[in-house]
């Protein structure tokens, strides 16, 4: 079974606990957005959990496909009365976890068609389809990969809790940015990418140096894995990546989300500041700022957390230096900043207090639907 599997045998810490919030935040928020719209535009919708695991933990905590089937509950009759067909798959490829998995999954299945009349059930004439597999991620991903490509503009959610750093590659996550309507959340070993960059085998996975990681700044492993994949993304294309690191014990892990739609990584980013509202991006005070609320500096202007003056500042000189000229390129760089339009909107009025611009719409939420206008 091997140390993959003492997660479950020693029960979810509260590093895993957050990771599967952020998972069950981001399905609350990306479903209705396909589901719960007046006039359907998909008539197919696709959750992939690549590597789920057991289900539970010996203490009954849900893990990651438990919690999928708990959230498709509420909208079991809007999917069968809109015609959609929304299909889950659940991989594990560890023969005794599947097993678990199978018995776990078996019983949620059970009990949510006891209780709600749902149809969840392995049937292509099903609104819900479940299909559980026992494959090699990298053999099921090119195979769905393939048949991805064909519908390529239907909504795709993939959950990739990997366990280390070998399984989502340059290459898989290069195929993954390439797709049209696809949001992803991975995992990663960030302590593990920093400790052992320069190994050999390593280097066939990620090609990070150890130079790359600043050993005075051990906690922010996870923000230079970060800037690694973001480097990967083609240059003039619009896709929003964002990291939130998780500290277990001495160690630092992380997710990387990614979206192509503002409204995706919209989301996302609000439950991430949400958790951790001085960054963001960190279940910690990844910045050893010390910053505590309710307890006011006898400097104020030294309370803003470093991350959110970095980004006033340099929102502020990009605005000066018209290299945003539309309130739309200013969100949209807002978010490649891991900030939010509220962040943003604080540089504006003090911009606008001060004379150096005028006036132009603006937004706090649902930037996808704001109306380009030129700032001035």
């Amino acid at each position: 079974m091997g140390k993959q599997n003492d997660i479950f045998r020693k029960g979810f810490d509260e590093g895993t606990k957050i990771k599967l919030y952020i998972l069950k935040k981001y399905l609350q928020n990306w479903l209705p957005v396909f589901i719960e719209r007046k006039d359907t535009i998909w008539k197919e919708i696709f959750i992939y959990d690549f590597f789920a695991g057991e289900g539970k933990d010996n203490s009954d905590s849900d893990g990651s496909p438990i919690i999928t089937i708990k959230e498709l509950i509420p909208y079991c009759k809007s999917i069968a009365i809109k015609g959609i067909k929304l299909r889950v798959i659940f991989n594990e490829y560890d023969k005794n976890r599947f097993d678990q998995l199978s018995q776990n999954l078996n019983a949620a299945i059970k009990e949510c068609n006891q209780t709600q009349n749902c149809p969840f059930q392995d049937s292509g004439n099903c609104a819900i389809t479940i299909q559980m597999r026992n494959d090699d991620f990298k053999a099921l991903f090119k195979a769905k990969y393939s048949e991805i490509r064909k519908k390529n503009s239907l909504p795709r959610f993939m959950f990739l809790d990997q366990f280390g750093i070998k399984q989502i590659t340059e290459s898989i996550f290069k195929q993954i940015v390439s797709l049209k309507r696809t949001d992803m959340v991975f995992f990663i070993s960030s302590s593990f990418a920093s400790r052992f960059a320069e190994q050999p085998e390593f280097q066939n996975y990620l090609s990070l140096s150890r130079q790359e990681f600043d050993k005075s700044k051990p906690y922010h492993c996870h923000r230079v894995v970060f800037e690694y994949y973001k480097q990967l993304i083609p240059k003039n294309t619009e896709y929003y990546l964002a990291p939130f690191s998780i500290k277990k014990g001495s160690n630092i892990y992380g997710l990387i989300f990614g979206s192509n739609h503002t409204l995706g990584i919209e989301k996302f980013l609000n439950i991430c500041w949400n958790i951790n509202k001085n960054t963001g991006d960190a279940n910690f005070d990844i910045d050893n700022e010390r910053i505590i609320p309710n307890q006011p500096r006898l400097f104020p202007e030294y309370e803003i957390p470093n991350k959110l003056q970095v980004f006033k500042n340099k929102l502020s000189e990009r605005i000066k230096n018209n290299a945003l000229t539309t309130n739309v390129e200013l969100y949209r760089f807002t978010f490649e900043m891991g900030c939010l339009p509220k962040h943003a909107n604080e540089v504006i009025r003090k911009m606008r207090f001060n004379k150096e611009i005028g006036e132009f719409r603006t937004c706090s939420n649902n930037v996808h639907k704001l109306i380009a206008e030129n700032i001035k």
